[in-house]
């Protein structure tokens, strides 16, 4: 299937995206109006109105609106599924989360339910909490029930996080290898990677050792997990080091060096963001490569993770320059 029009369409598109000296002048606003009024500029326009101050909101309309607009054009709506699965997945652990806060006694909580995915999200809810689970894709169905054992096993909500990301993975690489799309196929992997480094970092300052955190570990990725595991015996300044055979060691250059704990996590994240965006750069010299489709879509991600982590700055007055470092991928 032809992708030489859907690329056109996404180079056009890209005039949109947000520029480094829009970056800078956002967060050198003054107030969190300031830097409303310097978004009213840019395609977020549209969705600004009157008082309305709730930035997240105004993203997350933007995103949504991309998604609409890719579907449009699109040859394969698979590929469009794949790159939303991740927001499903997190939808359905919002749900569950929510009636095991009932059972305590406690009260629903689904306004933290994101309208990104794939599935809409009242579906979603009708199914788990009427225990329809063969009305949703990606193997729900199977580790839903598997997701309420493990919780009445070990009343450890992280243990059920981790059985529906190993799922998230598995349903990521059929539908990659379903589309016969290698490099996307090869981007799976790599973010599976990422994840389990991300997860590496918190085991850590959480203090387990490797044979403890090897369940929280997935497999799918280039690095096995048992070798990530081996990772929390060893100082993380080390570990790009450790993985230096393998293609995400170098990102890890992160953690080097660094006394402060939390600029390092941040500065990790923001290079891990941005290693996924490498693994695809290639495609955007080829015309009819769908992996563009993709690239498109992280590039866009990376444009919301920046306007919020500067529109937090603005709105809370915090350090100009410390922020500018947390900025990912700014053109």
């Amino acid at each position: 299937m032809s992708y030489v029009y859907t690329v056109a369409r996404l180079r056009g598109m890209e005039n949109r995206f947000l520029d480094a000296s829009f970056f800078l002048r956002l967060i050198d606003s003054v107030t969190l109006d300031d830097a409303l009024k310097a978004l009213g500029e840019t395609v977020y326009s549209r969705w600004l109105g009157g008082l309305d101050t709730d930035f997240d909101r105004i993203i997350d309309e933007e995103l949504w609106h991309v998604f609409d607009e890719l579907r449009q054009f699109v040859p394969d709506r698979e590929l469009l599924d794949l790159y939303r699965m991740p927001h499903d997945f997190n939808n359905v652990k919002v749900v569950l989360k929510s009636l095991l806060r009932v059972r305590d006694g406690g009260e629903r909580r689904y306004d933290l339910l994101s309208r990104l995915g794939s599935v809409n999200t009242e579906e979603i809810v009708a199914a788990i909490e009427t225990e329809e689970y063969g009305l949703l894709p990606w193997g729900l169905n199977d580790v839903i029930p598997r997701c309420h054992a493990v919780w009445e096993q070990t009343k450890n909500v992280r243990n059920v996080e981790v059985l529906l990301d190993g799922q998230l993975f598995a349903s990521m690489h059929a539908v990659a290898e379903k589309l016969g799309m290698p490099s996307v196929v090869e981007w799976v992997k790599h973010r599976v990677d990422a994840e389990n480094i991300r997860n590496a970092v918190r085991l850590s300052r959480l203090g387990l050792d490797g044979g403890a955190s090897l369940p929280f570990f997935h497999g799918g990725g280039t690095i096995r997990p048992d070798n990530v595991a081996k990772l929390l015996g060893e100082a993380p300044e080390s570990w790009g080091k450790t993985l230096s055979y393998s293609d995400i060691g170098a990102t890890l250059d992160a953690l080097q060096d660094r006394t402060d704990v939390q600029t390092a996590l941040s500065e990790l994240s923001k290079a891990l963001d941005e290693y996924l965006i490498r693994v695809l750069e290639k495609a955007k010299y080829t015309m009819d490569a769908p992996e563009n489709v993709i690239l498109y879509l992280l590039r866009k991600d990376m444009e919301a993770r920046n306007l919020r982590i500067a529109l937090v700055c603005v709105a809370n007055g915090l350090n100009r320059e410390f922020v500018r470092r947390l900025l990912s991928h700014v053109r």
